[in-house]
């Protein structure tokens, strides 16, 4: 302005739009001293003005404070108000909060007070940190309710473009159909949620409904395990880091167990306890949960039977405890939990009573994976309908694999789900530890060999952390292990990767988004 040709050049007195006194006054001293005192109750002002004027170094103390201010109360507004002024970096980290913490921005009235457009712009992101997608229905219901008269017509578009409906569990589709006030009046929103029902529960193929994608870092955890005993220690893995750190133990040392995550929460279940210098150990039908966030263990019930070597995974917002043994019986019995209930019931039987087995769900449909019972490897493969309550025989695997029937749980293979694919990792043939690995297409009902652990073991466990398949652990024959290998799906090789903290076999593993805390800086 005063460096070139333009009329103001040659002024005497300037008129500047848009900056108030104080915040010049600010600027002024600044330009004198060097220093500056940013606040709450200047902000606003001054980032703008000094935003106008050029001054870097004002305008980066405002973001800097700004973003230190970031809550789920705020959030929303800084982001707004950093586009409004250009500043996008801080705007892109006050959208990530609020992808971070949706489910406590969702309840406040930042969010509340959206207009339609850029609710639905939230609502779409793929990076929403959300458990279940119950939670962003239940947020536009929040924001209808909030201003139901101006908002109500604003459902049915809100809900297909926003919602990923073919997510959401048959039971919670069936309480709002029933239940929700705002359905009813809208017949339109209900006919659509009833058709998402119906392509759930007659397992229609839909187009494809991504799970979200959170912009957090994942974590891996790892629960239990034995080493010439039960083990109680829980260690957690970040990609990111590359390292592993130590977590609160479990209250009951056990090898053996289950692991999943439910809601935010690990759940430990089953499992034995073995301790020197008995080989017999006990059989217990304990839940243990852990929440990251607080850091804190508690116990849920137990199940209706000690498991042990029991396959565990997670259904519709349940967790399911498939057979395993209980001291010398071996078991065929099911049961699953309701986190909401805090109990557990019985569920039909597999057809072939079996420990050691692999378990895990695609599109709905949950598998058990082989298994052993005392004399036999088995290559068996069920698939549960929960609708029909009811498990078919499916493609059975190329290798049978699994179990001697020891109680030091030696020879399990790891079973997990990606994509649309099933992997069995390593195991026990019969004759000595595998490093063979079996995908199943669930869709052709077919079994493919792909490429091979570079270490044979069983008693591994397994996880997918970050679209990539985690051997961990496990017993070569001749020593528990403490080495894990990666799988890249899209290579088809496998790599090695940072060593747990120490050697086990029998743990359990699974993966979530690492938990968010607020920390607030003065």
């Amino acid at each position: 302005m005063f460096t070139s040709d333009l009329r103001e050049s040659q002024m005497q007195r300037i008129r500047i739009h848009g900056v108030g006194k104080r915040a010049l006054e600010l600027i002024v001293q600044f330009a004198y001293t060097g220093r500056i005192e940013v606040d709450e109750k200047n902000v606003c002002h001054l980032l703008p003005a000094a935003n106008m004027l050029q001054v870097q170094r004002i305008t980066n103390a405002c973001c800097r404070f700004l973003e230190r201010q970031l809550d789920p109360s705020n959030c929303i507004g800084i982001e707004d108000f950093a586009h409004q002024h250009g500043m996008r970096d801080l705007g892109e980290r006050a959208g990530r909060f609020v992808e971070q913490h949706f489910s406590m921005v969702s309840c406040l009235d930042e969010f509340l007070s959206l207009p339609c457009t850029r609710l639905v712009a939230l609502l779409r992101k793929d990076a929403l940190n959300v458990h279940s997608e119950s939670e962003v229905y239940e947020a536009l219901v929040r924001w209808v309710r909030h201003d139901q008269g101006a908002r109500a017509d604003q459902l049915e578009h809100a809900l297909r473009a926003a919602v990923r409906c073919h997510r959401l569990a048959p039971s919670f589709l069936r309480r709002q159909i029933s239940h929700c006030a705002l359905l009813k009046d809208r017949p339109r929103c209900n006919d659509y949620l009833a058709q998402i029902l119906q392509d759930l529960t007659l397992h229609r193929r839909y187009s494809c409904c991504h799970e979200r994608s959170p912009s957090v870092p994942s974590l891996l955890y790892v629960a239990g395990g034995y080493l010439l005993r039960s083990l109680s220690t829980v260690d957690c893995f970040s990609a990111e880091s590359r390292s592993w750190s130590s977590l609160p133990p479990l209250p009951l040392e056990r090898s053996g167990p289950g692991g999943a995550f439910l809601a935010g929460l690990l759940y430990v279940v089953g499992g034995r306890v073995l301790k020197p210098p008995t080989e017999l150990g006990e059989d217990v039908p304990t839940v243990h949960c852990y929440d990251p966030a607080r850091r804190q263990w508690t116990e849920r019930c137990p199940m209706e039977e000690p498991r042990h070597r029991l396959g565990v995974a997670v259904l519709d917002g349940l967790l399911y405890a498939i057979a395993g043994s209980h001291g010398t019986n071996c078991l065929s019995s099911v049961e699953r939990y309701d986190p909401v209930t805090d109990e557990w019931t019985s569920v039909a039987s597999l057809s072939v009573s079996r420990y050691g087995l692999g378990a895990a769900v695609v599109r709905r449909r949950l598998y058990a994976v082989a298994g052993c019972d005392s004399s036999t490897k088995f290559g068996i493969v069920e698939r549960y309908c929960p609708e029909q309550d009811r498990w078919d025989v499916v493609a059975p695997l190329k290798v049978p694999r699994s179990g001697a029937g020891d109680s030091y749980a030696l020879y399990h293979a790891g079973t997990v789900a990606l994509g649309k694919y099933i992997y069995v990792i390593g195991g026990y043939d019969g004759l000595g530890q595998v490093s063979s690995v079996e995908r199943y297409d669930t869709e052709l009902d077919v079994w493919d060999m792909v490429a091979p652990l570079n270490t044979r073991r069983s008693a591994l466990s397994a996880a997918v952390l970050d679209g990539k398949i985690y051997a961990l652990g496990g017993f070569d024959g001749q020593e528990y292990l403490s080495t894990v290998e990666i799988y890249d799906a899209t290579t088809d090789k496998w790599a090695m990767g940072p060593s747990m903290p120490s050697c086990k076999s029998g743990q359990a593993s699974c993966t979530s988004p690492a938990p968010c805390v607020i920390h607030k800086v003065s």
